[in-house]
C-alpha cells in the first residue's frame, strides 16, 4: 500500500508540473480482422492455485469508430472528451469455472461467465509525442449468466496509473507497450460470489464464510501490442497481489499471488484502406 501511494504521488506531481506537448495522433486502420493461435494461462479465480493452460484460435477484431470501438476483447463507447479528461463506457468479461474441477470448490455452485459494464474516467497526467501517463478509474456493474438465467453480482472499481509507450517504425509497423498498477475494490456481493461459502456448502474442511466489501488487492500489468506488416503479436502478464484483501481469510483462498498471462500471433488478412486519427 505504501509503495503504491508513493508511485501515485510521484505521477500526480509529474502531471501537475509537466508541460504538455501538442497532441499527437496515429493514422490507424478503421477495420482490422485476423486469426491465429493463442496461449492463455489463468487461475480458476484469483486466489486459486489451479491454473488453466489453453491453446486456442484467436480472432483479431478491431474497429475504430466515432460511436464505439472494439479493441480485441474490449468494447468501448466514448461519452465525453475534453482536454486531458475522457469518459468512456466499456465492457469486459470473464470465463466460467466448473466447481467439480476445483478441489476447494467441490460440491459448490459453478462460477458462471460474467460481464462487467460501466463508465471509465481517464485523466492524462503527462504526454510526450505518442506516449502518455494516465490515471484511469473504471466502475463496473457485474452480471453473470449460465446462459439459462442472469444474476447480478455487485460492483467493482480498479483505480490505477498506466503508462503507454507507442512507436511507429514504418507505415505498417507499430508498437505499443503498457505498464500499469491498480488498486482493486469490490462490493460484498461481488466478493461473496467468489469467496463466500454458504451454510449448505460448508464441510469439516471448508467452514461457512461471508465475504465483506472493500479492498480486493493490487494488480500490476505488462502488455505488448506489435503490428508487423500483415501480422500482429500480442502479449500480456498480469499479477494480482491479494495480501490484506478483505477476503484473505476465506477458506477458498489458497494463495495471495495470482498470475494471468497470454501470447497470440495472428495473420491479419483484412485491413481497411480507410484510416482514422487516434492513439492505439
Amino acid at each position: 500500500m505504501y509503495v503504491f501511494t508513493r508511485i501515485l504521488a510521484l505521477f500526480l506531481i509529474a502531471g501537475s508540473t509537466s508541460c504538455f506537448a501538442e497532441e499527437q495522433t496515429q493514422n490507424l486502420p478503421k477495420w482490422e480482422f485476423g486469426l491465429g493461435p493463442s496461449l492463455l494461462s489463468y487461475p480458476d479465480y484469483p486466489g486459486s492455485k489451479e491454473q488453466n493452460n489453453l491453446i486456442l484460435p484467436f480472432p483479431y477484431i478491431t474497429y475504430r469508430g466515432e460511436e464505439f470501438s472494439i479493441e480485441q476483447k474490449e468494447v468501448t463507447k466514448p461519452l465525453f472528451r475534453s482536454g486531458r479528461l475522457t469518459l468512456d463506457l466499456s465492457a469486459t468479461g470473464s470465463v466460467p469455472v466448473s466447481s467439480k474441477d476445483n478441489r476447494l470448490r467441490e460440491g459448490m455452485d459453478d462460477l458462471d461467465a460474467s460481464i462487467g459494464l460501466g463508465p471509465v474516467v481517464s485523466y492524462r497526467l503527462y504526454s510526450h509525442e505518442l506516449n502518455d501517463v494516465q490515471f484511469e478509474l473504471p466502475v463496473r456493474w457485474v452480471i453473470a449468466s449460465d446462459f439459462r438465467s442472469i444474476h447480478e453480482e455487485g460492483w467493482v472499481t480498479d483505480p490505477g496509473i498506466y503508462y503507454y509507450y507507442r512507436q511507429n517504425f514504418t507505415k505498417r509497423q507499430r508498437l505499443k507497450l503498457t505498464f500499469g498498477a491498480a488498486a482493486n475494490f469490490g462490493t460484498d456481493r461481488f466478493h461473496d460470489y467468489f469467496y463466500g461459502v454458504s451454510e449448505a456448502e460448508a464441510t469439516t474442511t471448508r467452514p461457512a464464510y461471508k465475504a465483506q466489501g472493500g479492498l480486493s488487492g493490487f494488480t500490476y500489468t505488462l502488455g505488448m501490442n506489435w503490428h508487423i506488416d500483415d501480422f500482429w503479436v500480442g502479449g500480456f502478464y498480469r499479477l494480482k497481489d491479494m495480501h490484506n484483501a478483505v477476503y484473505e481469510d476465506s477458506p477458498l483462498m489458497e494463495t495471495w499471488r495470482s498470475e494471468t498471462f497470454g501470447l497470440v500471433v495472428t495473420w491479419n488478412f483484412y485491413t481497411s484502406k480507410e484510416t482514422v486519427k487516434g492513439l492505439e
